[in-house]
């Protein structure tokens, strides 16, 4: 690739998004450009298997408090106290079904909930650790053994990491 190639590749790409290719690689247009390639590879490679982590994790919380609560529609229990805003992501999901004509059933707006809301149930929230983790959330992830806020540190970095790359946003300088 040519210098002038680059320039218009840059432009087209947007300045300030290379930019943040372009530090590491001390301004060099061509090289940012290649750490931009090889970053869209990496994102590629991972973008399979955090689908399938989303997919298990969800299924796996829905189906432990499903059980816990004992119905599947399990955020309706008048037990299952979540936050202000886990309560707006699931209206926000009931009305993006609805929308499409399709009947609210539980496993659709499971299904439309997204990743964060999932990982959210792992933190703190209206004390999740009493309410949620301990009573049984805890066995939608049977070989962890570790506190309920050390796992949530985990699949958090894993959502910021999958929204990154969802985003297409630089993930080359990160742990990978």
């Amino acid at each position: 690739m040519q210098e002038a190639e680059a320039k218009r590749l840059r432009d087209l790409l947007s300045p300030a998004r290379l930019a943040e290719y372009e530090t590491p690689c001390s301004g060099d247009s061509v090289a940012a450009l290649r750490l931009h390639c090889w970053n869209t590879e990496i994102s590629e490679a991972f973008f399979g298997p955090l689908q399938y982590l989303e997919i298990s994790i969800r299924a796996a919380m829905t189906r432990e408090l499903s059980a816990m609560f004992g119905r599947p529609d399990w955020w309706s229990h008048p037990q299952a106290v979540l936050t202000y805003g886990a309560c707006q992501r699931i209206g926000e999901a009931t009305q993006q079904i609805q929308r499409t004509g399709l009947p609210a059933d539980p496993q659709l707006i499971s299904e439309e909930l997204s990743f964060g809301f999932y990982v959210a149930l792992l933190g703190r929230g209206k004390n999740y650790d009493q309410r949620l983790w301990r009573p049984g959330l805890y066995r939608a992830f049977p070989g962890y053994r570790g506190p309920r806020r050390d796992l949530h540190r985990k699949v958090d970095y894993l959502r910021v990491f999958r929204n990154k790359i969802a985003h297409h946003g630089p993930i080359h300088h990160r742990h990978l």
